[in-house]
């Protein structure tokens, strides 16, 4: 479940909050606990990682991968 990360520019407090992405509301105002400011969403960037079995191009078979818990020394 993605989560989204809120900052308030007046006291510098983050808010997190985790759901889902169909209840997400960019519109709605999110207000900080702490002073009662309006806050603004931070976008940060999201790591991606392509393990075995997943590539890019779609062409390599994941039977010829070999990883280092294969039992390689």
């Amino acid at each position: 479940m993605p989560e989204y990360t809120w900052i308030c520019d007046g006291c510098t407090y983050h808010l997190t909050k985790s759901m889902s992405i169909t209840k997400y509301n960019p519109k709605e105002k999110v207000y900080c606990p702490n002073c009662g400011i309006e806050t603004r969403r931070k976008i940060e960037q999201v790591g991606l990682s392509f393990g075995k079995g997943f590539f890019r191009d779609g062409y390599e078979s994941a039977k010829n991968v070999r990883t280092q818990t294969d039992g390689d020394s």
